[in-house]
């Protein structure tokens, strides 16, 4: 009888399991149904704008401003005002992907006076676009343009477009990179050679930086052409002293100390002045780009608390200061006397 009364009692509980997997199942029915269907994901956006050509694998240029080969710049000049950046995501950018990179701005706004804002009908703006490819223009060009990326899930393949579109440039097209690396131009793959341009009228700062977020990485470009480039397996040689970096350039894991250093020259704080006596411009007003000369004018021209950076160089220095300022020569070898 047990037996019996036991097989009583579980249909009814298995009657009741039934109805109530049929009423979550309606649930979740309606529930589909007043959501309505999943949205379909947007497509990537073609990389290249109308009127714009490709360089040096990531770099947009307005094809009426290129004249054979690639600008002529370890850093730009067309700088965002007052380092204010609006933005815009393109619709096919997902919410995680958003995310990620106010992640990868947030790098650079910690080491500079740049803000990214989104945009409220701002003239001149990025618009960030998902794409089949990473790149970006350099520094600010009027009006809206396009910032494409493909691995949103790179922090520092971002904040290397990003960089870009503040101003830099490659580190391997420095004036004084064959000083430092040789490119293996047998090794470059047919029609690629141009991005290895080296630009004798750049503008650069510090030493050359093998550890910059916007250096090559030593196969960039590469093909087995020839017995030699199979053997070596790269596009760029480090040279003597310097091999250790062979395999470290072209990282992509944190913005190295000169990216910061440079970055935040070129967006600086409103109270730093600049003093270089190797520059030879005509305009002085204590800017990275425009410096004082002599350090007297410099240290009188830097503000109440402010910063006054100044660049190697032996400086005249006789006189009477009041000025409650921070003196500081970020590459060294700075006398005063």
């Amino acid at each position: 009888m047990k037996h019996v009364q036991t097989r009583k009692r579980i249909v009814p509980l298995l009657t009741l399991a039934i109805f109530v997997a049929m009423i979550l199942a309606l649930n979740r029915t309606n529930l589909v149904s007043a959501q309505g269907p999943t949205p379909t994901p947007l497509p990537p956006k073609p990389p290249v704008p109308e009127g714009f050509t490709l360089i040096e694998g990531d770099i947009l240029v307005r094809t009426d401003l290129l004249t054979g080969r690639a600008p002529n710049a370890v850093y730009a000049t067309n700088f965002w005002t007052n380092g204010i950046v609006p933005y815009e995501f393109d619709a096919n950018v997902t919410a995680p992907n958003q995310t990620a990179m106010l992640q990868a701005m947030g790098d650079w706004e910690n080491v500079a006076n740049v803000d990214f804002r989104p945009r409220n009908g701002e003239g001149n703006y990025a618009h960030i676009q998902d794409s089949t490819v990473n790149s970006s223009s350099v520094g600010m060009q009027g009006g809206g343009q396009t910032i494409n990326i493909f691995n949103w899930n790179s922090e520092f393949i971002m904040a290397h477009e990003l960089g870009h579109a503040l101003g830099l440039w490659h580190e391997q097209s420095r004036p004084d990179r064959d000083s430092f690396v040789q490119i293996e131009w047998d090794c470059i793959q047919s029609g690629e050679s141009h991005n290895f341009n080296r630009h004798d009228e750049a503008g650069q700062y510090g030493a050359y930086d093998f550890d910059s977020v916007m250096h090559y990485g030593q196969a960039a470009f590469f093909t087995p052409a020839t017995p030699y480039c199979a053997t070596i397996g790269r596009t760029i040689t480090v040279l003597s002293p310097n091999q250790a970096w062979q395999t470290l350039i072209g990282q992509r894991t944190h913005l190295s100390n000169m990216d910061q250093l440079t970055m935040s020259f070129l967006y600086p704080e409103s109270d730093w002045r600049f003093v270089d006596g190797a520059y030879t411009g005509d305009t002085e007003n204590g800017m990275f780009l425009t410096p004082y000369k002599q350090f007297p004018p410099g240290f009188t021209a830097t503000p109440f608390g402010g910063t006054l950076w100044v660049q190697p160089g032996t400086y005249s220095s006789v006189g009477t200061y009041n000025n409650a300022v921070t003196i500081r020569a970020p590459l060294g070898n700075v006398t005063l006397q």
